[in-house]
């Protein structure tokens, strides 16, 4: 069964027309690639969700069907995992998806945690709607879990209020 956690992040560094564009130019290129300059600014967004990768000898983007793959072929198990959730914070997953947020305070920052590394790249700027879009794929209730990482210093917010990044 497809992970769905896995494509949330895909169909969020798509969900902009200029990106999905820019990604089309990468997928057309071929081995051939493309230089990061004709991308422009969408590079270093699809870059991070996977979906490009530069070529080592010159640097060239070409686009990458590894992810898309990944997410086909559904989740790995847990402990196969590098960097999968702790015994304490797996309890709280059944079938990909959040059943309880933690009242513990320890059990919830561990969670948070969790989250964060698994869903945010560190360094890229996530509108509130993809922020809503990935949180929903673990817990319904996305606007109280992204105030919790919010409040609890995971994420920060833009001044605006209008995208969200890592913490620093």
């Amino acid at each position: 069964m497809p992970d769905v956690s896995q494509l949330a992040p895909l169909a969020s560094a798509l969900a902009d027309q200029d990106r999905l564009h820019a990604y089309a130019t990468a997928v057309l290129a071929g081995a051939e690639g493309v230089a990061p300059a004709e991308l422009g600014r969408h590079a270093a967004r699809l870059v991070a969700a996977g979906l490009l990768r530069a070529r080592s000898e010159d640097g060239r983007l070409v686009a990458d069907a590894e992810p898309f793959a990944a997410a086909l072929r559904g989740p790995a198990k847990q402990q196969d995992v590098p960097g999968g959730p702790g015994a304490d914070v797996a309890q709280l997953f059944r079938d990909g998806r959040l059943t309880e947020i933690p009242v513990r305070p320890a059990r919830r920052l561990a969670l948070l945690a969790y989250l964060t590394e698994r869903i945010f790249e560190p360094g890229v700027r996530y509108t509130e709607p993809e922020v809503n879009i990935a949180l929903k794929q673990y817990w319904d209730d996305c606007a109280a879990l992204r105030r919790y990482l919010v409040e609890n210093g995971f994420l920060t917010r833009s001044a605006d209020g209008t995208s969200y990044r890592v913490a620093d």
